[in-house]
């Protein structure tokens, strides 16, 4: 019996490399295509990026709750993520080189019992935010853990507008062309 990506992404979260298999055999042509036309076909950076979206869907499976949503949706808003943060990250490497490596100098304040607290104090805030309303929950894991600015934020909500909107129309003239019928 094939199993539905909503359980695909469930036995990833737990670790099945089998069903990560099947996940990236049916999904790799489409995040490729996306990959490629966000990245705008730039060659080698387009395979790398599509291998990093791809690798982000294996390690934020545990993330996946299909009572929030469809499989389809979750795996691309992942690979749509990871390639904005890609974009985002290539305008600005050449501005911020020299403040990322003074920032890469390890903290040595920063022991084995500090690093713990900090370890828990981030599975609590994620659980925290679970508590959280959909809408409100989703803004801020877009901005604080997937590190969207407020713009590219700001353009996936309009977006979503756009194709919301795009939709109720096509329903729209639907419902009419079959009142028109009858």
């Amino acid at each position: 019996m094939k199993r539905t990506d909503e359980q695909l992404l469930l036995d990833v979260a737990r670790g099945d490399k089998g069903a990560f298999r099947e996940i990236y055999q049916n999904w790799s042509p489409a995040i490729y295509r996306l990959v490629k036309r966000m990245t705008a076909n730039r060659g080698d950076d387009c395979d790398e990026v599509f291998q990093e979206a791809m690798l982000r869907i294996w390690k934020n499976a545990p993330l996946f709750d299909p009572a929030k949503g469809r499989a389809k949706s979750w795996i691309y808003l992942v690979a749509t993520r990871h390639c904005l943060n890609w974009l985002e990250t290539k305008s600005t490497r050449s501005k911020t080189k020299e403040t990322v490596l003074d920032d890469s100098a390890p903290d040595a304040g920063c022991g084995p019992e500090e690093q713990a607290a900090r370890n828990e104090d981030a599975r609590r805030a994620v659980a925290l935010l679970d508590r959280l309303p959909d809408d409100l929950r989703q803004v801020v894991a877009l901005r604080h853990l997937e590190d969207l600015s407020i713009d590219e934020i700001a353009g996936t909500v309009k977006s979503r507008i756009f194709y919301g909107l795009k939709k109720l129309r096509g329903f729209f003239f639907k419902e009419n062309s079959d009142e028109t019928k009858n």
